[in-house]
């Protein structure tokens, strides 16, 4: 008796097949589906909404069943005869500080001392100046995606209330960049998208960035860049004499892309995806397709149901229902673990303006119930609705264990 009279609040409005008042009265555009043992809990299912970053769920699940768990970006290292060093990316989203002092101490084991001119090859990539969002702000997260690009294209400065400018971190040395952009800036610590700084030569700051890097790490190396960088392809028949392999695994870059909800990451995995199936340079347009054709094949999803422009979420041009999402979860559950725990629920969250989403799973001891939690509208009654959603779940499964 006690068990059905929990139950009731969720029964009395039909829960499974229009939501439940206690559910609407939080939502103005938005929609749900919880899928569990006693049958669906939903609500404008069918609908299409923007995502947000719960479209990394899709874009890491992609990855995995293109690339492999174990999978490493490279980047491909050259000399001529000159003793120019060539360094062409193929879009490692980990090519950070300490990759690069890293990739030094290597070439220096392998005889490198003193070069002439850096030479960067960005090839392996058009993207056309194209960004992930229409809406790319000056936030560190809108930072542009690139073939050849250090430190998640974010410039890490420091301006200490003498005016004086250091780096913002530790493992990343004072670049010239930084005493430009610093110039301008209140006191404080920032990490700048590389995009919003000014281009007053021929190269781009995210080039410009890498330049800088690789010549001061390599400084530090114990090698020697006397002409100093620039933009030139790699020349035919070259034989790299050293291939950097990533410093984390796919595996690794999704637990960290879906922890820290980096945009940056997971766009450069939108990117090799693409490039995976239709062959390099890769393109926007190449992911693109890659994802429409997982869509239509894999999923069983047509276009009424999911339209991808990219893998972060920035774009709002990005649209998923409610069953589309939980149908991408069904198939991620063999990752489910690399999700945030939170409340005793596996939490994706997606946030944007106007747009406050969720998607995960409720665990039940070996069992993982999907959930998608979609909202297009200016009041954030996510928690409400999950708080809502859990506990009906809870109750059901109670319900069906006692039968």
């Amino acid at each position: 008796m006690w068990l059905m009279l929990l139950l009731q609040p969720y029964c009395a409005y039909g829960f499974g097949i229009t939501g439940s008042a206690e559910t609407k009265q939080f939502i103005k555009n938005g929609g749900y589906i919880v899928q569990d043992a006693a049958g669906l809990l939903q609500y404008r299912e069918q609908d299409l909404f923007v995502p947000a970053s719960t479209l990394k769920i899709l874009t890491c699940l992609i990855a995995f069943r293109q690339l492999g768990k174990d999978y490493r970006f490279e980047t491909h290292f050259f000399v001529d005869q000159q003793k120019n060093l060539y360094i062409k990316g193929y879009g490692d989203p980990f090519l950070t500080s300490e990759a690069v002092l890293e990739i030094g101490k290597k070439l220096a084991k392998r005889g490198v001392a003193r070069l002439g001119s850096l030479f960067l090859d960005e090839s392996s990539f058009t993207l056309n100046e194209e960004t992930a969002s229409r809406e790319n702000s000056d936030n560190s997260y809108d930072a542009p995606n690139g073939a050849l690009a250090v430190n998640f294209n974010t410039l890490p400065v420091h301006v200490a209330r003498n005016a004086i400018i250091t780096s913002g971190e530790p493992q990343t040395p004072l670049l010239a960049m930084m005493m430009e952009a610093g110039s301008g800036l209140s006191p404080g610590s920032y990490h700048l998208n590389v995009a919003t700084l000014p281009q007053p030569g021929r190269l781009s700051p995210a080039l410009r960035y890498t330049g800088e890097l690789f010549i001061a790490q390599l400084q530090q190396a114990g090698i020697h860049v006397q002409k100093g960088y620039s933009r030139k392809f790699v020349p035919k028949g070259l034989k790299p004499i050293y291939i950097h392999r990533g410093i984390k695994s796919l595996e690794e870059i999704i637990r960290s892309c879906l922890k820290y909800s980096n945009n940056y990451v997971a766009n450069q995995l939108f990117l090799a995806c693409g490039a995976n199936l239709f062959g390099l340079p890769a393109s926007w347009e190449k992911s693109r397709r890659t994802f429409t054709l997982f869509a239509e094949k894999t999923l069983k999803l047509s276009p009424s149901q999911i339209s991808v422009q990219e893998g972060s979420g920035l774009s709002r041009q990005n649209k998923i229902s409610p069953v589309a999402l939980l149908t991408i979860l069904e198939l991620f559950k063999p990752y489910s673990a690399l999700l945030n725990l939170k409340n005793n629920i596996l939490l994706k969250s997606g946030t944007m303006k106007d747009v406050y989403c969720y998607a995960g799973y409720f665990p039940q001891g070996n069992n993982l119930t999907p959930f998608a939690i979609l909202l297009n509208q200016p009041q954030n009654n996510r928690e409400q609705i999950l708080h809502i959603l859990h506990t009906a779940h809870r109750l059901r499964t109670l319900s069906q264990i006692n039968q």
